[in-house]
């Protein structure tokens, strides 16, 4: 029987390449929220796959950005620095075809390090019509940047991702678990509450109003047959208010209905939601809202 092995895997890119979706499906468990809008993921969340020769420990980190100018951007951005210490591994996923100066920009971070291994995953090869195009990509890629593995995958389709845990347990330490076998992240349920909230206000609104919202969990009961959640949805204008709450309450409702359905599928069990919608101004500028929020 082989040593058995453990340790930190972190997956990093550009916002949008599928990195929440990667985790998921790399742990058999939605854990982190996805949607099509760039910007979704706010904190590094840990997904822990767990078999009998191993234990990873993947962390799900926000899209790095650019110059980010609001305190909650910077945040996020500090998330995928902190993600990136002590870890054995990185997954830095890239879309298929689509390099550009935000991937460069992750390089420039990843030449810091003090080189742990690092794997290019090349997502959404699904959607290439013309392999040799991807091929000659590929290989545009590596004599422009030196990386340990690269690795062409399809998250949604699970394409290549056995090779992908094949290559991450080569590079971890020969170590006993981290975490109790039988755990899959390392947040709270009143984290997953607010997060699933969150995804299914992003899928409802505009593009703006997104970035500009929080939610926060004031009550989790659970009794023993119904699981009580009370949630306050933070904007930052009155007519951001009006557009969350919908014509007489249509989008609240819609989104409350969403969200329930997931949050009963993930709690395997009945859900009694009710959602306030309130205002504090320029709070994804206020290091104090943040730091209120939970960031």
């Amino acid at each position: 029987m082989s040593e058995f092995r453990s340790g930190y895997v972190s997956i990093i890119g550009k916002p949008n390449v599928g990195k929440s979706t990667l985790l998921n499906q790399l742990v058999d468990q939605k854990i982190s929220i996805v949607t099509r809008k760039p910007q979704t993921t706010r904190w590094s969340v840990n997904g822990i796959k767990t078999s009998e020769n191993y234990q990873i420990v993947f962390i799900d980190t926000p899209g790095l950005q650019v110059n980010p100018k609001l305190a909650l951007n910077r945040y996020m951005n500090k998330e995928v620095s902190n993600s990136l210490i002590f870890v054995n591994v990185i997954i830095f996923v890239i879309e298929a075809l689509k390099w550009n100066e935000l991937d460069w920009n992750v390089v420039k971070l990843l030449k810091n390090l003090d080189r742990p291994k690092i794997i290019l995953a090349i997502n959404k090869i699904d959607k290439v019509s013309k392999k040799e195009k991807l091929l000659s990509n590929i290989d545009l890629i590596s004599k422009k940047v030196k990386f340990d593995e690269i690795i062409p995958i399809s998250a949604t389709k699970k394409e290549g991702l056995n090779d992908l845990i094949e290559l991450a347990v080569k590079n971890i330490p020969v170590s006993g678990p981290l975490y109790p076998i039988d755990q899959i992240t390392n947040r709270s349920e009143r984290f997953f509450a607010a997060e699933f909230i969150r995804e299914k206000l992003i899928m409802r609104l505009s593009n703006e109003i997104p970035h500009h919202l929080s939610v926060t969990i004031e009550e989790f009961r659970d009794t023993k047959n119904i699981l009580h959640i009370d949630a306050c949805i933070w904007v930052e204008k009155e007519s951001h208010k009006s557009i969350v709450i919908g014509k007489e309450g249509k989008v609240l409702k819609d989104v409350g209905t969403l969200a329930r359905n997931d949050l009963e599928k993930f709690f395997n069990k009945n859900i009694n939601l009710k959602t306030w919608v309130k205002i504090k101004n320029k709070w994804a500028d206020s290091r104090t809202a943040l730091k209120q929020f939970g960031y």
